[in-house]
């Protein structure tokens, strides 16, 4: 499902949920603890990488979230969502996302909380909350808005079409041509980051996150926003399309 070993001071969480690594709320708690037991080790460096073909992540498993009691299982649900989001993000040694699939939706976010990503120059990678009736968090926003300029970031988040990598290629530390050769350069820095001082870089990575704190300040609205965002008719109806495979109608 979802792991965590370590290998030479190098944490790796695999997700192998399913073929599309989907989220529900078991892979959500697996995802918990993956990253306790990385935030408990001694790596210092922590690679997210999937072992589905063809799917980094392609987000929540939404027959879950259409079947759900909002009213006992949606706050909860969320509360693990963005606990998993932050808690990659504050991380104490530096991560790297290895993109060899598409990310959408959440796959998207957790590429966007790490501090490198690499990706493979043919997967697609996007937020397509809006064609769904769902926000996108600001938090999320505000780490693409970073990584490719915050108008580029605004033109996607309300566009929500997925694009590929080479389109946005500051948002990737190195974009290659086979998952080969990602592999190899995702490597080359692991090694290069494994050198340097394990407390400077903690220390240093904690300067980091102290400057980017009101990012962070951002999610107790997101959640509660997104928790009326769900239950809004337009996400009903378009959590209900997705999972019937048609095109949703909104009322607003």
């Amino acid at each position: 499902m979802i792991s965590f070993e370590l290998n030479d001071g190098i944490g790796i969480i695999q997700l192998a949920i399913n073929d599309k690594n989907s989220f529900s709320n078991e892979s959500f708690l697996a995802l918990k603890h993956s990253i306790q037991q990385a935030k408990d080790s001694k790596a210092k460096v922590v690679v997210l990488r999937s072992t589905s073909a063809g799917s980094f992540s392609l987000g929540l498993d939404l027959t879950t979230v259409s079947s759900m009691d909002m009213s006992k299982d949606l706050a909860p649900f969320l509360e693990l969502f963005y606990h998993n989001l932050t808690e990659i993000y504050q991380l104490p040694m530096p991560t790297i996302a290895e993109v060899s699939g598409h990310a959408l939706g959440y796959g998207a976010m957790l590429a966007l909380v790490c501090d490198y990503r690499f990706a493979t120059s043919d997967i697609r990678f996007g937020l397509p909350e809006v064609k769904i009736g769902i926000q996108v968090p600001s938090f999320v926003y505000a780490l693409m808005g970073e990584a490719v300029g915050y108008d580029l970031a605004k033109r996607h988040v309300l566009l929500g079409d997925a694009f590929k990598a080479k389109e946005y290629p500051t948002l990737f530390e190195e974009i290659s041509e086979t998952e080969d050769d990602l592999k190899k350069k995702s490597k080359s820095l692991q090694t290069k980051l494994k050198k340097n001082s394990y407390s400077a870089m903690k220390d240093t990575k904690k300067g980091i996150l102290s400057v980017h704190k009101p990012l962070l300040d951002l999610v107790k609205e997101d959640v509660k926003n997104t928790i009326a965002s769900i239950q809004s008719p337009d996400a009903k109806e378009g959590i209900s399309a997705s999972v019937e495979a048609r095109r949703p109608v909104f009322t607003s």
